[in-house]
């Protein structure tokens, strides 16, 4: 009986001393938890370091310097160098820091420039294709319009042989250029063409023929009124003497005419 109370003892105390030891090491066991997020952050810190240092690499012009500014367009009005001097001081950023839109703002406030396109090539380019203006019309005084109704002013007003003179109040540009059209058409069987076409405050219009006719047109039924004048207009040359000069189409039953005599006509012609 004493020997198996012993060897129960024993045996306890055995099973006491494993847990005793479990408990142990779970309480001194060193956790590793906290190292997969310092390793996270660390990478992501030098991740960030290596970027700047990187973004501060490119920007250095002393490394990555814009070799090259090809310009492609075809010019009348404009020059290369002119296109050039411009870019020059805007290209001196390097070539990743280059500000592309500031570049085109740049040529697109010069007068005679109406697109431009600002593009990188690798490794070193900038490539820049421009667009020149391409007026159809003088526009009042010292400006162009284009096909677009935009009105553009040069420093330095070239006289464009052929073009018509248009003028009229700022914001009418578009119906101006639309009404010369128009007309055009209509004085086209005449063999003739409206040389000058103006819109005048009151809203009135007023043009001037390749023969040096000028038409007082008014302010209502514009169209209506030449083309009237357009269908009488050979059989007043026929029963006339004289050079027409004026025409006044404002009335509504009919037009009034000034002629010059034709010994004046012939005065002044010699």
């Amino acid at each position: 009986m004493a020997v198996a109370g012993n060897q129960r003892r024993e045996t306890g105390l055995r099973v006491a001393r494993k847990k005793l030891q479990a408990r142990r090491k779970q309480t001194f066991q060193p956790g590793f938890g906290w190292v997969k997020p310092l390793l996270a952050l660390l990478t992501v810190v030098g991740s960030a370091i290596g970027l700047t240092l990187m973004l501060k690499w490119m920007e250095d012009p002393q490394q990555w310097p814009v070799g090259s500014v090809q310009i492609e367009g075809k010019f009348r009005h404009l020059q290369p160098a002119q296109l050039q001097q411009v870019v020059a001081p805007l290209a001196a950023s390097g070539f990743f820091v280059v500000d592309v839109s500031e570049i085109q703002e740049h040529l697109q406030a010069l007068a005679w420039v109406d697109q431009v396109s600002v593009r990188r090539v690798w490794p070193d380019e900038l490539d820049i294709e421009v667009r020149e203006q391409q007026p159809v019309a003088h526009w009042g005084a010292g400006g162009f319009i284009n096909a677009r109704a935009e009105v553009f002013r040069p420093q330095q007003v070239p006289e464009l042989a052929g073009l018509p003179r248009l003028d009229g109040p700022e914001g009418y540009q578009r119906r101006v250029l639309g009404m010369h059209a128009r007309m055009q058409a209509l004085v086209k069987p005449l063999a003739l063409e409206v040389e000058r076409l103006s819109l005048d405050a009151r809203r009135a219009w007023r043009l001037r023929l390749s023969n040096g006719l000028t038409l007082e047109v008014g302010r209502n039924h514009p169209l209506k009124r030449v083309a009237r004048f357009v269908k009488v207009y050979p059989a007043i040359l026929a029963s006339a003497e004289g050079r027409l000069t004026a025409v006044d189409l404002r009335y509504s039953n009919g037009f009034a005419a000034r002629w010059q005599a034709p010994e004046t006509a012939a005065g002044r012609s010699g």
